[in-house]
């Protein structure tokens, strides 16, 4: 007996089922394929970016001092990465749910899907929505506290714009959040609204590369100005800029190689590359600190990215020759020319003193006479 297959392949023979109406539905196996490797290959993915998100904000958790944890920088990104597990939980769970069966979904009959199926799809959404909030929200934070020694001028106008950027993004993404929630409860497709979906991943794209340009161009500066002055060890201030570079450049290229490769899990990795990226940087630097800090005498611990702003000279030692310093290897985190006396100055001596201050911030300086001191 011959049997002849459609395109002469067995794989698109075709296999029908009947509607409780008693519409007759036809597939092929070759689309019962696609389905079921489509959903392994979405789960495989959200699940490792499920493990690495929990293991990071555990160590986030456990690795930032008490002190540090009433920042706003760690406020954002212990959100961020809460709200991108849970997000990434809800759209693991959503696979399993009537939603991903092979009746409903060829069928179109979501008759046997109950309303947590629906709560769960929902959850998933508004999860992400979050999630863009608190990214855009640490971006805005840890740009304007890089740029900290800016003059007032140029900071100004850097935060508005900084804020005006970070909104664009997170309005698409909340219009695309309602559409999709609209969607999902009348079990409607989305497809009209795909614009939206494509300019929600062009406006992130470009948010992303914004901030982290400013951010690695001011530290660049930074680095190249400390290496001048023959500071070679750059510490904290190396890591954050190795850090930057990595979280515009590696998101930015997965949203940008979406558009020429036919591969759905690339587009979801972003948002979880800079959730992941943006921790790291803070984690590695403190650590890097506290290195630092043991080579010196105790003292009140300091706010981190204070201290990446150029705002250490008041806790670093003055009174330590050069020669002592570079023995214990403390030259590395030297930041102005006050730190590098070679003596401590008498009382009595006349010679002005170099300090290296903020912009915007008056001093007063005093001598000091045979007699008694003068205000200047």
């Amino acid at each position: 007996m011959n049997i002849t297959f459609p395109e002469g392949n067995p794989v698109y023979q075709v296999i029908h089922f009947w509607r409780p109406d008693g519409q007759e539905v036809s597939v092929n196996i070759y689309s019962l394929d696609v389905f079921y490797q489509y959903n392994v290959r979405i789960c495989i993915n959200y699940g490792s970016q499920l493990g690495a998100s929990v293991v990071l904000l555990v160590f986030l958790l456990l690795l930032t001092h008490s002190d540090k944890r009433g920042s706003f920088v760690f406020v954002f990104n212990g959100l961020a990465l809460t709200f991108n597990t849970l997000r990434l939980l809800f759209e693991t769970i959503h696979f399993s749910t009537p939603f991903e069966k092979i009746y409903p979904y060829f069928s179109g009959d979501y008759s046997s899907v109950g309303p947590r199926a629906y709560a769960i799809s929902i959850l998933g959404t508004v999860f992400e929505t979050m999630l863009v909030m608190c990214i855009m929200a640490s971006l805005v934070v840890q740009v304007q506290v890089v740029c900290k020694t800016l003059r007032r001028r140029y900071r100004r106008p850097l935060l508005a714009l900084s804020v005006l950027v970070a909104l664009v993004p997170i309005g698409f993404r909340i219009g695309w959040m309602v559409i999709n929630c609209m969607a999902i409860m009348a079990l409607e497709s989305t497809g009209p609204w795909v614009w939206l979906q494509s300019a929600l991943n062009i406006v992130i794209t470009a948010a992303i590369c914004f901030f982290c340009a400013i951010f690695v161009a001011k530290l660049g500066h930074a680095i190249t100005q400390r290496r001048r002055l023959g500071v070679r060890d750059f510490g904290p201030m190396k890591i954050i800029f190795v850090c930057g570079c990595q979280t515009m450049t590696i998101p930015a290229l997965f949203s940008i190689i979406q558009y020429f490769s036919h591969v759905p899990e690339l587009a979801d990795n972003v948002l979880t590359l800079v959730t992941l990226s943006l921790p790291l940087s803070s984690i590695w630097a403190g650590a890097a600190l506290e290195n630092a800090q043991r080579m010196e005498t105790p003292r009140s611990p300091r706010n981190l990215w204070r201290a990446l702003a150029f705002n250490m000279s008041r806790s670093m030692p003055t009174n330590r020759s050069r020669t002592e310093m570079t023995t214990t290897g403390y030259t590395g985190q030297t930041l102005c020319y006050t730190d590098q006396q070679i003596s401590k100055p008498s009382q009595d001596s006349e010679m002005p003193l170099a300090i290296s201050v903020e912009h915007d911030i008056s001093v007063d300086s005093v001598r000091h006479s045979g007699k008694g001191k003068s205000l200047v």
